[in-house]
């Protein structure tokens, strides 16, 4: 594991937040926190401190075996992820309990390393099943579940962009990832995005299968993306195979496009792709109000399957 690594340790490491997305408040953090201060001074306990120059991203304790729990373990709290106002909590307290005991490592990492190394943690809870209680879900060939051809048509779609004078650079968010039938396209490009899908089954089949990067896949909503990036996170913002896009539910896609819009960077590439034109032209049009720059691109080939249609633009 990416954290074991980056900490230097064999023990077994439990973060204290349930899930990647309650990291955003931090609310059991902060609660186990301010209870570990009010005895911090009466024994000595074990630290480890992860920091980004002089700010910390988190902090460690150790928990030695008992009946209960028979393995040691660190619990682990950070809020590198969180908020600001519980940001700014997260790192009084724990210059508070440092004063009382000594740092048995002192460990400065990236912040994207650490990014990673949480992402990472949560995907392998997921696909481990200990996220899902009474998970009965059985595991499925991967002949069974992706296609070369779903993965040669988004290659396709690349191809066509570089001769647009198109091509993302940097940071990349991928929404609506699904089991991560294009993001195997875009690893095999050499991009590495953060992959986003709310439907934590299809996330998990992708990481069962290797397909996804446990470090850069999250369950997620994509209708609250500005509720966990700030904005300008990303430098590329991309969804393959997005819908299916009504009128009757054009809501909640055009909900999604201003979330992808609220967390890109100035100039950011925009690229959503969908099965057809109907579908492209309610998504274009959000795009276009919100000031994006692009085009609608007729893809449609004789299969007329997949990616028919596309938007590229940028921010």
């Amino acid at each position: 594991m990416l954290l074991q690594e980056l900490l230097g340790i064999d023990e077994e490491i439990y973060f204290v937040e349930e899930s990647y997305l309650a990291q955003r408040t931090i609310e059991r953090t902060l609660d186990y926190l301010n209870g570990v201060r009010r005895f911090v001074g009466e024994q000595r306990m074990r630290f480890i401190r992860v920091r980004e120059g002089e700010r910390t991203l988190g902090l460690l304790i150790f928990n030695s075996a008992d009946e209960e729990v028979p393995v040691d373990f660190w619990s682990v709290f950070t809020g590198a992820l969180a908020g600001a106002y519980s940001k700014k909590d997260f790192e009084a307290l724990t210059d508070s309990l440092l004063i009382f005991n000594l740092l048995e490592k002192d460990i400065e990492v990236s912040s994207e390393s650490w990014r990673d190394a949480v992402n990472e943690y949560y995907s392998l809870m997921l696909v481990n099943r200990n996220l899902c209680q009474g998970c009965t879900v059985r595991p499925e060939s991967y002949g069974s579940i992706f296609s070369e051809n779903r993965v040669n048509r988004v290659t396709e779609i690349f191809n066509i962009l570089q001769e647009k004078g198109f091509y993302p650079e940097g940071r990349i968010l991928e929404v609506c990832c699904g089991n991560g039938m294009s993001t195997l396209a875009l690893y095999r490009l050499g991009l590495n995005p953060l992959a986003v899908e709310i439907n934590k089954c299809a996330i998990c089949q992708g990481l069962e299968q290797g397909v996804l990067n446990p470090q850069k896949t999250v369950v997620m909503d994509a209708t609250a993306l500005s509720r966990y990036f700030e904005p300008g996170s990303f430098d590329a913002v991309m969804g393959f195979m997005l819908g299916l896009v009504y009128e009757f539910n054009k809501e909640l896609w055009l909900n999604i496009m201003r979330e992808t819009i609220s967390v890109a960077n100035e100039g950011a590439l925009m690229l959503f792709t969908v099965s057809s034109k109907p579908e492209i032209e309610i998504l274009a049009e959000a795009l276009f109000k919100a000031g994006v720059k692009g085009e609608i691109v007729d893809n449609t080939d004789s299969e007329g399957t997949y990616d028919q249609w596309f938007f590229v633009g940028r921010k």
